[in-house]
């Protein structure tokens, strides 16, 4: 009895956690949105219509928030294939997505005035620490 009451604790708290990532998150797509003139919080909060308007503020065709949604569901899928078919789907929905990753964030600092490059390549690297950055600093998009 014990087990199944700390069991059902955890699951909460991991349940409360995983809620307080996702709207710290769609916070910091906000910021980024809000630069722009894009977007209020609560499109944000929104699951995939956040990457549509990050490709907004991005300036990028929404194709690029189809393939950063398509990249998780394709891996998914992949776990029914059976021998090369299955590390064939994973690398290239791994490849897409680390792509699709980069390009969108380069190219929302790119329209920020930094380099799309530099940017790009160190979000792929360090995750969503750079973002933070570019949420959180005084940089504002050229037509504001």
């Amino acid at each position: 009895m014990m087990l199944l009451l700390f069991g059902a604790f955890a699951a909460l708290v991991a349940a409360l956690l995983g809620l307080c990532f996702y709207v710290f998150s769609a916070y910091v797509m906000y910021r980024i949105g809000d630069k722009f003139g894009i977007g209020s919080f609560f499109e944000f909060l929104i699951p995939f219509y956040n990457l549509l308007l990050l490709c907004d503020c991005a300036g990028v065709t929404r194709w690029t928030a189809a393939a950063m949604a398509f990249a998780p569901f394709a891996a998914l899928l992949s776990l029914f294939a059976r021998g090369a078919f299955r590390s064939v789907v994973l690398c290239s929905a791994a490849a897409l997505f680390i792509f699709s990753w980069g390009y969108l964030w380069g190219s929302v600092a790119r329209r920020l005035g930094k380099n799309f490059l530099l940017w790009g390549a160190s979000s792929v690297l360090f995750g969503g620490i750079p973002v933070l950055f570019l949420a959180f600093d005084q940089s504002l998009s050229p037509k504001r």
